[in-house]
């Protein structure tokens, strides 16, 4: 049942200030939810990683015995109710991207899936660049990378963008490798 809003007065600039209120406290909101979201998104790709190398560390312990990396693949998805796919998603993140420090915070998981399926470094380092200085969606880094901007593009403004980087993910100590000693 939706709540009746209570009229104090006639007076409009009662009206005016609270119309002024109630802008403010939305964009409070919104600014709050988005900080939210990106905060989460930012926990989301440091976990894959972490998933990725811990993973990836496994397959070389025991990289003589022939399909021990689909074995903890399938195991582990059934084990932990996780698709494969994101389970071979995070390995292939975390050897695109060894090192945490390297990942951008203003790029979403979904941002790192579309780079990850870019074999060439400097390309990958480009789209991953410019994604980050233009603020593109993931809608829009897929539609760039389709359109082959980076094939389009002067090897100045390449260059430019290379050095045009923004500020990387911090690793907090929880996402910190740590060796486990027997």
């Amino acid at each position: 049942m939706k709540k009746e809003k209570q009229i104090i007065s006639r007076d409009t600039t009662v009206e005016k200030d609270y119309q002024i209120l109630l802008n403010e406290v939305k964009d409070f909101l919104d600014k709050g939810l988005y900080t939210a979201y990106k905060a989460v998104d930012n926990i989301k790709v440091q976990t894959y990683w972490q998933i990725g190398g811990r993973i990836a560390r496994e397959e070389l312990k025991h990289k003589g015995r022939a399909g021990y990396g689909k074995f903890l693949i399938n195991n582990l998805s059934v084990d932990l109710s996780i698709h494969k796919r994101d389970l071979y998603r995070s390995v292939k993140f975390f050897r695109t991207y060894p090192i945490v420090t390297l990942l951008m915070s203003q790029l979403s998981w979904t941002h790192y899936i579309a780079l990850t399926e870019i074999e060439n470094e400097p390309k990958r380092l480009f789209y991953q660049n410019k994604a980050v200085q233009n603020s593109w969606s993931v809608r829009e880094l897929r539609k760039q990378i389709k359109s082959r901007l980076y094939e389009k593009t002067s090897l100045e403004e390449i260059q430019s963008t290379a050095q045009n980087r923004r500020p990387a993910i911090e690793a907090p100590e929880v996402f910190k490798v740590r060796t486990l000693t027997r």
